[in-house]
């Protein structure tokens, strides 16, 4: 990853030798960020991305997030090069902060174009929007769990006319979200050979043609791996970061398939999304028998109304900002949502064991109620409620009680 990062400095240093500030140019705007350009050739934007929360969550628990804390500390570069090809940059800023985006995009025509680096896998409509521009606070419980999020890799992607858009893709691994625990049962000296690289690939169709976002857009994706012999599934976490559905013995394929829909008519905006993923257990019973799959389903469905008249597609932009004759924009939203982990096999009496044939399932269920407010376009300030309802009473946050409320507040900027 460091060799990559350098790769990208040395390149950027080099193309902003050739273009010198003197030259007459070039030029420094400050709308709606700090950019510098040099005629059509060259495009750099300083990106600041500024997270804060309070938590709170019922019944009282000495949990990790409950109070302040500062979420986010993310810096970037964006450019553009000749308009054909556009880069990313992008860490926290904490000590051993990890790398976020860093890729070069290459747009060789509008039907194909090739981006390389470490970037999101074209999985999850939710997953691959960033949370400056979420209706909540966080994600679905679905999009983190069961979507692949971050690698490194080779898509192609484009526009076929104006209707269909695709992407597929080749990945070292398979994403952030599905880190795996136990690297097999390996010695020391022996090296992992069942793990494959990942496929991926995501066809968006916009039935009546482009709209600048307002249009309805629907979408199917897939991607398929390779989990090697371990405790290495994937894990249900509920928004107290409580595991409600533990990783069992896996080994053999894991496939993801989605189906994802957004309509943003004027100041609506409406969303919704269903995965589903299955993981083998090849030899994973006593005598090395085979076990049914390990399946993780998620849904929700989402709707914003942005109550001051803005528009919802593209992001909303308060017409008059505060302070400027104006108090912004105001959005309300609310999202209803469901995940949950059982086995292929429902025979016989189901156990929490993780080799388990009939695993004993358990689904939580969330509502959540928003409201955003936008002072100008680089301030949001975020208020959710969240109701959470497990399955399971004996494996919550607090075993015995089914359902828990929580409450947080954000403020964000973004520039």
């Amino acid at each position: 990853m460091h060799q990559l990062f350098r790769l990208f400095a040395i390149t950027l240093l080099f193309v902003i030798g050739m273009y010198s500030p003197l030259s007459a140019q070039a030029r420094v705007d400050w709308d709606p960020r700090p950019s510098f350009r040099v005629g059509d050739e060259l495009r750099l934007d300083l990106r600041l991305k500024i997270q804060g929360d309070i938590r709170g969550f019922s019944p009282h628990q000495p949990i990790d997030d409950e109070g302040f804390h500062l979420h986010r500390r993310r810096a970037g570069i964006e450019g553009t090069l000749f308009e054909r090809v556009t880069f990313q940059i992008e860490r926290e800023l904490r000590k051993r902060g990890p790398w976020r985006d860093v890729y070069a995009n290459v747009e060789v025509v509008e039907a194909f174009e090739v981006r390389a680096g470490k970037f999101k896998m074209p999985f999850g409509l939710e997953q691959t929007t960033s949370t400056t521009d979420l209706d909540f606070v966080s994600r679905t419980n679905g999009s983190d769990a069961l979507t692949p999020a971050r690698e490194v890799g080779v898509m192609a992607h484009g526009r076929l006319g104006s209707r269909l858009e695709y992407e597929t893709g080749l990945f070292r691994n398979d994403g952030e979200n599905a880190r795996l625990t136990e690297p097999a049962f390996l010695l020391p000296d022996e090296e992992l050979t069942e793990r494959s690289r990942s496929v991926a690939a995501r066809l968006v169709a916009t039935p009546w043609g482009r709209g600048g976002g307002s249009r309805p857009r629907i979408g199917v994706a897939l991607t398929s791996s390779t989990s090697p012999d371990g405790l290495n599934s994937l894990r249900g976490r509920s928004t107290y970061d409580t595991v409600f559905a533990p990783r069992v013995y896996v080994r053999g394929t894991r496939l993801r398939t989605g189906l994802e829909g957004e309509w943003n008519p004027g100041a609506l905006g409406f969303r919704g999304e269903f995965i589903r993923v299955t993981q083998e257990r090849l030899g994973q019973g006593l005598g090395d028998v085979d076990l049914s799959d390990y399946i993780g389903r998620a849904w929700y469905v989402s709707a914003a109304w942005v109550i001051t008249g803005e528009e919802k597609a593209g992001g909303v932009r308060p017409q008059r900002s505060l302070f400027q004759n104006g108090f912004g924009a105001i959005e309300v939203a609310s999202r209803f949502e469901a995940m949950g982990f059982r086995s292929g096999s429902t025979d016989g009496p189901a156990f929490t064991n993780p080799r388990a044939d009939h695993v004993a399932p358990n689904e939580v269920r969330v509502w959540t109620a928003g409201v955003n407010w936008y002072p100008n376009r680089w301030v949001r300030l975020q208020g959710n409620a969240v109701r959470e309802t497990f399955e399971d009473p004996n494996r919550t946050p607090v075993p015995g009680d089914s359902t828990f409320w929580s409450g947080v507040l954000r403020m964000q900027v973004v520039i």
